[in-house]
């Protein structure tokens, strides 16, 4: 069964089901029937441009019922859906089509001065269309286009199957040129399935889907599995805190993904002291670390627990912390999910021992195929079949996993290994601290040193000398931030990670 099949199967056995509802406009409300028969127009005018299997469709797109329309028209048919990070600059997206080579872009029309940059420089793309407002010269737009077509199930040139590509999603290109990770139907099914084993996701879940599509975080923890499993959704195109609460309680949401600096701003809004999340399951945090203070706000406040866990693009989730342990365990990713093989090893590729460090490798089902056009640094990054993640982890005695960083970010200092996290981890357990970011700095005598970034708490006060007197029994002495440098805020990606990149420019 391909991921394409899913919509269809919803249509036959609940047709009258809610699927998803769009929070902007009320009258954009449809039924797994009515979605099912929308995929099918977007399926059979793809087939029309002669989109068929391999081929790849591009889209720079708000959350909208569309990119959600497009992207299981995609997988009926066996093409590839490239999402397009829509912040990203011209340059940067005509990198993405030019690698992609697409068949047609799709884009919200809020973008047009950007697709018309882009139609303007060295780009071959043989169809644009347009979702909503004035078109580009000579591009179609989407709903009138889609309209013409029938609403019966796609015929293909051949079967759709399990191990077909139906994403290429780019990494956030830290380290270099941005990396096209293909990802399969059968790697799509089993983020799906993980979401379901590891945090009980089911037909009774109403998610809120306000953080963008184009991440794998939304798409694969808000959208997917509560697709899967039978649920609702409700999409928002941008963030407000105040919208969300007021949103959450209208519409009962119960499930909701975004990332730690929402969740964040959801506490400082106005309407945070009177709301009640009483009707909420849990919330679910990733792109970045959640506060373990910003944790226990929910808890305490709201009696609202979170889901967390470990995940790449390129491999989905790979781990859950049940929401029992989240303070128990503070700081883990817990314990690998069921289909995900999982190692902690050195350099030979020995496991380590429990408590100490080494890098995660991993196998499973949900593990990419590759970079795209990329087959060199495709094979560095598997070694016998597994995929070497380049995050650097501990597992304690009773199996939970604790990652300490990235494998490039290690600080070397006096010979002595210090990963930030660690650090960053001790810094946010004083009470002053917001958030913390730590990174290497250059050491005349120690090579490399510990530099701590640490934004505080609004009405709060705390000198560098004061914040290493509060680490004194927390950390080595060599772990110790040799430089503390306070922020209003940080430098972030559109996943809400720190850029740290940015931070060492200020050293």
């Amino acid at each position: 069964m391909n991921v394409g099949e899913w919509v269809t199967k919803r249509a036959m056995t609940n047709p009258g089901g809610d699927f998803l509802k769009e929070a902007e406009r009320e009258d954009r409300a449809y039924t797994n029937y009515e979605f099912n028969d929308r995929i099918n127009r977007v399926a059979n005018a793809l087939l029309d441009l002669n989109v068929n299997g391999g081929d790849r469709v591009c889209v720079v797109m708000l959350n909208c019922s569309e990119f959600l329309e497009i992207f299981f028209a995609i997988a009926k048919i066996g093409a590839i859906m490239v999402p397009m990070n829509f912040r990203l600059a011209v340059p940067e997206l005509t990198y993405i089509i030019n690698d992609a080579k697409p068949m047609v872009l799709i884009y919200t029309s809020d973008f047009s001065e950007k697709i018309a940059e882009i139609k303007s420089g060295d780009v071959e793309v043989p169809n644009y269309i347009r979702h909503g407002g004035d078109k580009l010269e000579d591009d179609r737009g989407l709903a009138d286009f889609v309209s013409s077509f029938p609403a019966h199930e796609p015929t293909t040139q051949s079967d759709v199957k399990e191990t077909d590509p139906l994403l290429i999603m780019y990494t956030s290109g830290t380290t270099g040129d941005p990396k096209g990770a293909m990802i399969t139907h059968k790697n799509i099914t089993f983020i799906a399935i993980h979401n379901l084993l590891g945090f009980g996701v089911n037909r009774s879940f109403k998610s809120l889907v306000t953080a963008p599509l184009f991440h794998i975080g939304a798409l694969g923890a808000a959208a997917l599995p509560v697709i899967y499993a039978g649920g609702s959704l409700i999409l928002k195109r941008f963030f407000n805190a105040s919208e969300i609460i007021k949103l959450i309680t209208i519409e009962k949401i119960n499930y909701m993904f975004a990332v730690p600096v929402m969740y964040q701003m959801m506490v400082e809004a106005a309407e945070w002291e009177s709301v009640d999340f009483s009707h909420v399951k849990y919330f679910i945090a990733g792109g970045a670390p959640m506060p373990i203070q910003l944790i226990r706000t929910y808890q305490n406040e709201k009696g609202v627990g979170f889901a967390q866990g470990y995940g790449l693009t390129e491999t989905g989730r790979l781990s859950s912390l049940p929401i029992e342990d989240t303070i128990r365990k503070a700081g883990s990713v817990g314990k690998e999910e069921f289909h995900v093989l999982l190692r902690i090893v050195d350099e030979e590729k020995n496991d380590v021992p429990k408590g100490e460090v080494g890098e995660i490798i991993v196998k499973g089902p949900n593990i990419f195929l590759g970079y795209l056009n990329k087959p060199e640094e495709s094979k560095k990054t598997f070694h016998d079949g597994w995929f070497m993640t380049g995050d650097m982890a501990r597992r304690d005695d009773e199996g939970f996993i604790f990652i300490v960083g990235r494998k490039v970010e290690m600080i070397i200092s006096s010979g002595e290994n210090i990963y930030p996290v660690e650090v960053e981890r001790a810094i946010q357990t004083i009470d002053q601290v917001k958030e913390a970011a730590v990174v290497a700095m250059p050491d005349q005598s120690r090579g490399e040193v510990a530099c701590a970034f640490v934004s505080l708490k609004k009405g709060t006060d705390l000198t560098e000398d004061g914040l290493i007197e509060n680490l004194v029994e927390k950390i080595a002495k060599f772990k110790m931030p040799r430089k503390v440098i306070f922020v209003d805020d940080f430098p972030r990606n559109t996943s809400g990670k720190i850029l740290k990149r940015e931070l060492k420019k200020a050293l």
